[in-house]
């Protein structure tokens, strides 16, 4: 047997709790208070720190666990919510502690914290932790649903579906199952093969919904063939031959009308009415831009300064780009000329260079005639292969002049061109400052709208009375089409009553069959039902016994006769014969203590209970485990802790 025992609680910012500590040392405990005095939510924090939900099962979405002011308004949003209890489990301790804080960041771009969610901290043994590892370790102690029902007397016989306290009875009282039961009687064989594989709860269910649908046919099959056989009597001497003779008669004419009705709607006339309407609007159109342009030429004035303004900063910025650029280009040309004096100059002085002979290097005697021509020729050459490099050089600086200077004539004609529009532009702001005119229409603008809008209520009127004689004859010529289908409708509606002749004749036969069939499945279904209601009956006398013995006090009805003679499942809590709905909340609350006490043994675990309300029994039933009871008394302003033997 596992002993868990509650040892301490700390409550911090919990609830109507600013701060709480309670020493239980493991022994019972009896916490008192007026109403609304918090004793409560002592046992919400203790469920709040095992398992995140208050006392009641609800969750931490809609579990409010911060202080409140009196509109239930959190009182300190930076306030740490915390709770801490020390367990003592077979004569060990167990610290755990969970801490709970709202989260408020600052949104990218602006100063304002807002909301953004709770979070949450862990920590077993001062050692923190995920929530999953968390859970783990409390998971190991006992399970949620475990624990629920050993700490909290309603939580089994009230708060859980009738039918999972059902089950849980008949797991600790071992109670064989279903097919263990059947098998101890030979009279339920039949029902076990025709079961198979499902359980009996199942193949009731399914049993039943068989019924309801044989038990349906049955009632409805002779309704069925009655109205097959009115059809056949309504329908077997209508002429179908014919019915399709005239039909197609009828088709022939429609056809005929169809093919009038289209000529008439494209008829040329009203084309050409139409036609010129467009044309008129068109004119209109026109007419009401150009007026439109012409308002929107006097208010830009006074509607673009902003805009001319930009332009005007936008030009000057551009003109001061432009002369800065000129300058550059002019110092590159100023550059330029003094390189090309400078090479006009040395080509001046290499041309007037001339050949004045020459002496042998090595005896220092004047050369001889032949060497004489040709050192001269030998000059000459380099002379002009100087004087071409010095030229090529030359122009080839000239070229980037006529380069540059061409350059600097855009500069300086886009430098004028600039000027020119700084001052017009200032110009344009100065009269749109200044400008002040009413804004009217085109001078004849409104006697020119007047003709053409005249012009196409004219042509419209025109164009009505062309459609209006037109469509009186289509209206005659659609009429006309209509009767016909109606007629065409009658004659395929007698037609269509022949498959039907067909398929009632052949329908009352599968009725009858059917019939027959459901008779023979209705009567199976009701032998293996009163099967089922006997075991009932006999599962009744063989179950309850077996589980009523494991309590002292409680009683369980795990049956009940139907005024039918069935038998329906049940699992109703009661005491001397009154249901746990009818006792007052002493018995109650020592009901819950007793069946706490067969559940702990049955589970091998016994945990601390917390016995609300627990002023309205005077005598509690003998219980195994630790016992906190939280009691109301009104001379009780705030908490008052007693423990037993102290």
């Amino acid at each position: 047997m596992t002993e868990i025992k509650l040892i301490s609680l700390c409550l911090e910012n919990f609830k109507c709790h600013r701060h709480l500590r309670l020493d239980f040392n493991g022994r019972n405990t009896e916490i008192s208070g007026d109403n609304a005095s918090g004793k409560t939510s002592v046992f919400d924090a203790f469920m709040w720190v095992l398992f995140s939900k208050s006392s009641t099962g609800i969750g931490d979405k809609n579990f409010e666990v911060k202080p409140l002011d009196k509109d239930g308004n959190v009182i300190d949003h930076d306030a740490l919510t915390s709770v801490e209890v020390v367990l003592e489990i077979n004569g060990e301790k167990l610290t755990l502690l969970r801490t709970y804080r709202e989260k408020w960041e600052t949104r990218r771009g602006s100063s304002e914290t807002v909301f953004t969610g709770n979070t949450s901290e862990y920590y077993i043994d001062g050692v923190p932790v995920k929530h999953n590892a968390f859970q783990d370790k409390v998971n190991e102690l006992v399970s949620e649903d475990t624990f629920r029902m050993l700490t909290n007397t309603t939580h089994f016989a009230w708060d859980i579906p009738w039918q999972e306290r059902r089950a849980v009875l008949f797991k600790v009282a071992g109670v064989m199952d279903d097919a263990q039961i059947l098998a101890t009687c030979e009279g339920f064989a039949p029902l076990v093969e025709s079961m198979g594989k499902l359980s009996l709860e199942d193949y009731k269910k399914k049993l039943l919904t068989e019924k309801k649908k044989f038990v349906g046919a049955k009632t409805e099959i002779p309704a069925r063939i009655s109205e097959c056989q009115k059809t056949i009597k309504d329908i077997q001497d209508l002429d179908f031959a014919g019915a399709q003779a005239e039909v197609e008669v009828l088709n022939a004419k429609k056809e005929a009308i169809s093919a009038q009705i289209v000529a008439l709607e494209h008829s040329s006339e009203a084309d050409k009415k139409a036609l010129e309407i467009r044309e008129a609007e068109l004119e209109l159109s026109t007419l009401e831009s150009e007026n439109r342009a012409y308002r929107t030429s006097q208010s830009s004035g006074l509607l673009n300064v902003q805009n001319l303004k930009m332009d005007l900063s936008d030009l000057r910025k551009r003109l001061d780009r432009k002369q800065h650029e000129l300058a550059n280009e002019q110092a590159y040309i100023d550059g330029l000329n003094k390189s090309i004096t400078q090479y006009r100059d040395r080509w001046i002085s290499v041309n007037g260079e001339t050949f004045i002979g020459g002496n042998c290097p090595t005896c220092g005697q004047n050369l001889p005639s032949v060497q004489l021509q040709t050192a001269k020729a030998q000059f000459e050459n380099d002379k002009q292969k100087r004087l071409a490099d010095i030229l090529q050089t030359a122009n080839s600086y000239k070229e980037s002049k006529a380069q540059a200077e061409e350059r600097l004539a855009g500069h300086q004609e886009e430098i004028g061109q600039l000027e020119a529009g700084i001052r017009q532009k200032e110009q344009d702001i100065a009269a749109a400052e200044a400008s002040l005119v009413e804004i009217v229409d085109m001078a004849d603008y409104a006697q020119r709208k007047s003709d053409i809008q005249a012009r196409i209520d004219k042509l419209n009127d025109e164009l009505y009375e062309i459609n209006h004689s037109v469509s009186g004859l289509k209206m005659r010529l659609r009429q006309e089409m209509s009767e016909i289908n109606g007629q065409i409708g009658v004659k395929m509606g007698i037609i269509s009553t022949q498959n039907m002749l067909e398929y009632s004749r052949k329908r009352i036969e599968e009725l009858r069959e059917d019939a027959k069939n459901s008779a023979e499945c209705l009567e199976a279904i009701e032998k293996m039902l009163f099967l089922m209601d006997e075991y009932s009956r006999y599962k009744t006398r063989f179950v309850e016994d077996s589980i009523n013995g494991l309590f002292r006090i409680a009683r369980f009805r795990l049956f009940r006769e139907q005024a039918n003679g069935g038998v329906e499942d049940r699992c109703d809590v009661a005491y001397d014969g009154v249901v746990y709905e009818n006792l007052n909340n002493g018995m109650k609350i020592n009901l819950g203590i007793d069946i706490i006490n067969t559940l702990s043994q049955a589970y091998g675990v016994r945990v601390p209970l917390f016995v609300d309300n627990a002023e309205s029994v005077t005598q509690l039933e003998k219980c195994g485990s630790q016992i906190i009871r939280l009691v109301v008394c009104e001379k009780d302003k705030g908490l008052r802790v007693s423990y037993e033997n102290s």
